[in-house]
């Protein structure tokens, strides 16, 4: 989909949220309709990867079968994920064993973007309407912390650390707190275009990305940032920063870039796959990685990028939320409540 039918999209959806027909109406349009034939991509470049790591992916039972976001863990045992809304709300699933058993943790009444937990019991939530709400006991009960304004959505948060958080939204909205979420300090890099993602590798070194091929870098603590040159105008959906050299970005049309010299310079990747977008991508390590979108899409390395394999998925839901950890763990979050889990 173009930026402009994007966009088009997201300002009616807005000005007629409480229609909710036009919920179901966004939510087909943006993300995607339900892909149930096959791939027409072509074959991957590279030779295939051991299937011990790549395609050992179990489905997982959902409690709902509204489209998943993101997905958040913070160990092997204990992760969340949040769903847009439809005729009836929204949910945020919380799972104590790893994903064998998935619970709708609580209700929400708004499209819910991201969710980003620092410990068992504290986590936000970020969506539309500007809303990010907070939570002091594991998901159980939420507190609305900031309500913006009908035109606002929020698209991603980072928190560093209990205090320290970031959040990305429409128009260039990059909002700060250095309090735990009790007070939001706008920060006005005078950019007009939606943001999707923030990422922080350390309390210092973070990068953002959005619509028009933007890359965002503070190497201080966001004190400032610094706009990189990447080369192309698509919007990026998910950059992941490796380490302080070695970064990557994906986004519409299937674009990958990586840059190995702290986004001095970028380098366009070829996956050998067709794609109408990639929607986020995780590296367990610095040879191993992910990366999810649609058609029902799932590619994965073992040599650092160099190659990526199409990994075969029983369903072709497309994929909108990932989250790996360090241990090789990872989650897949996707359309009609679709949940995959890496073993």
């Amino acid at each position: 989909m173009s930026k402009k039918s994007k966009n088009f999209f997201i300002k009616n959806y807005l000005k007629k949220i409480r229609n909710i027909s036009l919920i179901t109406l966004f939510s087909l349009s943006l993300i995607s309709c339900d892909n149930t034939s096959s791939t027409t991509g072509t074959k991957p470049v590279s030779s295939p990867t051991p299937i011990s790591f790549c395609s050992n992916w179990v489905e997982q039972k959902s409690p709902i079968d509204r489209e998943l976001t993101a997905v958040d863990f913070i160990d092997e045992k204990m992760g969340w994920a949040v769903s847009d809304i439809n005729e009836l709300g929204g949910a945020i699933l919380k799972t104590t064993d790893g994903g064998q058993n998935w619970l709708v943790a609580n209700n929400a009444q708004e499209f819910l973007s991201d969710i980003d937990f620092v410990n068992k019991d504290l986590g936000w939530t970020v969506g539309y309407y500007g809303t990010i709400n907070k939570t002091n006991d594991g998901g159980a009960t939420w507190q609305n912390v900031r309500l913006g304004q009908e035109n606002d959505v929020l698209n991603s948060l980072f928190f560093i650390d209990e205090m320290k958080g970031w959040v990305v939204g429409s128009n260039g909205q990059i909002l700060k707190t250095l309090d735990g979420g009790t007070t939001w300090e706008k920060v006005d890099l005078k950019i007009v275009d939606d943001l999707w993602r923030v990422r922080f590798l350390s309390e210092r070194e973070g990068w953002i990305v959005g619509e028009e091929g933007i890359i965002l870098n503070t190497i201080d603590g966001g004190q400032n940032w610094q706009r990189l040159q990447s080369g192309v105008d698509v919007a990026f959906f998910d950059v992941w920063p490796i380490d302080s050299n070695n970064i990557w970005a994906v986004g519409l049309g299937g674009t990958l870039l990586n840059s190995t010299d702290k986004g001095i310079t970028w380098q366009k990747q070829t996956t050998g796959v067709e794609a109408s977008l990639f929607r986020s991508i995780n590296f367990v390590d610095t040879s191993r990685g992910f990366i999810v979108g649609r058609p029902g899409l799932l590619l994965c390395t073992i040599d650092g990028g160099k190659t990526w394999e199409k990994v075969a998925l029983p369903k072709k839901y497309d994929l909108t939320g990932l989250k790996v950890l360090s241990s090789g763990r990872a989650w897949i979050v996707g359309r009609r409540g679709y949940i995959l889990a890496h073993r």
